[in-house]
């Protein structure tokens, strides 16, 4: 069983829209329903209504986490040992909630990867070379963490890449 992280980040192109954050917090639902995933927080680099409202309608924690300790922020409001943290406005592929309990089953300690679905020549050719969107990792992994799903997916040690592909865009 997974605890689910999402976060929210203002990027190049602002931060991801209301839209884009519910379509990501239902892809969890069935994780949820499966018993894949037991809770979610939703953390937030500021104060935003809207997203305190959204994570009520959705039963998950809201986080206010002013600067860079996104992931301690939630890591404290967090239950399980093993956390699943998603870009929020990325989507996991249908199948992917299957592909999540597969690896909960059998890769106790091991972390993996969501990458982003083939968008260019390169990453249709070499789909590793995609940006990474989800982790997977223990809890001690993710301890003092920055909020950079780059810089984690090539922190985590020998990572499992998941099948399934995130959709979404910045």
């Amino acid at each position: 069983m997974f605890s689910a992280l999402v976060l929210v980040q203002h990027g190049s192109n602002g931060a991801p829209s209301s839209e884009a954050i519910v379509r990501t917090l239902s892809a969890l639902v069935p994780a949820a329903i499966e018993g894949v995933v037991r809770d979610v927080a939703l953390v937030s680099q500021s104060r935003n209504d809207d997203l305190s409202r959204i994570a009520d309608h959705a039963g998950c924690e809201y986080v206010e986490a002013p600067g860079d300790d996104l992931i301690g922020a939630g890591l404290a409001v967090l239950k399980e040992p093993r956390i699943f943290i998603l870009r929020a406005g990325r989507v996991p592929e249908h199948g992917f909630v299957g592909e999540l309990a597969d690896f909960a089953a059998y890769s106790a300690q091991q972390c993996g990867l969501l990458l982003e679905a083939p968008n260019s020549l390169l990453t249709r050719i070499m789909p590793r070379f995609s940006r990474a969107s989800g982790v997977v990792a223990p809890r001690a992994a993710l301890a003092g963490a920055r909020p950079d799903i780059a810089a984690l997916a090539k922190a985590v040690a020998s990572p499992i890449v998941f099948k399934s592909r995130a959709i979404g865009a910045d």
